[in-house]
């Protein structure tokens, strides 16, 4: 595995957790780690000064939706870095799109989950498990989502789940390395997001659920969580 040369990458990608996937029909098991938690706002600023992102400029942005004003990042002109907004260190980072993540991803030395990796880690390898915690419904005790804290919160603030990952429901969605096809009418440049919100309502927070989103746009709502091949 590649090491970046900060420490705040260093220490994120050795927390990690190890976890061997159910072999699916004609594959074996490959074992990976998989972020605890989604990835910081100060980790992506990290991440995004080590590799020089120029800054971005509205609507025509690249990677980073500056044109949404609840955007987390900002560019510092005067010292040509990226900064988080205040106060929003250690919340998930959000209005990074599809490239943007693939690109974090790939700096920190993984990848994007696949979709059918996303569930099998969420669910410990059980495919009757409704949720990450296990079959109780959900509350606000045990996720962030509904609207109800008007927000996102900091990683790691409701309980984990049984191997140790933080908000798999709720918080932020979660883009994975998939095309989406769920439907015949879905649009070729989709990407799966898998995982509930804090604005959206229970029913997201299921493992089986899934969306489709357009990986160009960078959203109030999609975060990340890599993986790294073990």
């Amino acid at each position: 595995m590649r090491r970046p040369t900060s420490d705040v990458l260093g220490r994120y990608i050795d927390e990690a957790v190890r976890f061997v996937p159910a072999a699916g029909r004609g594959s074996r098991a490959a074992p990976i780690r998989v972020g605890r938690t989604l990835v910081t706002c100060r980790i992506a600023v990290t991440a995004l000064n080590e590799l020089r992102l120029p800054e971005e400029h509205e609507p025509a942005y690249r990677f980073i939706n500056v044109h949404n004003p609840r955007c987390p990042l900002v560019f510092d002109r005067d010292e040509r870095r990226w900064r988080c907004r205040p106060a929003l260190d250690e919340h998930p980072v959000w209005s990074v799109n599809w490239a943007a993540a693939k690109l974090i991803c790939r700096h920190l030395g993984g990848r994007l989950p696949l979709a059918q990796e996303w569930e099998r880690f969420a669910s410990n390898n059980d495919p009757t498990r409704a949720y990450p915690w296990g079959g109780t419904p959900p509350s606000h005790l045990l996720a962030n989502y509904d609207e109800h804290y008007g927000g996102t919160s900091v990683v790691g603030s409701f309980p984990p789940s049984e191997l140790g990952l933080y908000d798999l429901a709720g918080n932020l969605c979660e883009w994975c390395g998939d095309t989406f096809d769920g439907t015949r009418s879905a649009a070729p440049l989709e990407r799966v997001v898998k995982g509930g919100a804090w604005s959206k309502d229970a029913r997201h927070l299921a493992i089986a659920a899934s969306r489709g989103k357009w990986g160009r746009l960078g959203t109030t709502t999609i975060g990340l969580r890599p993986v790294w091949d073990d």
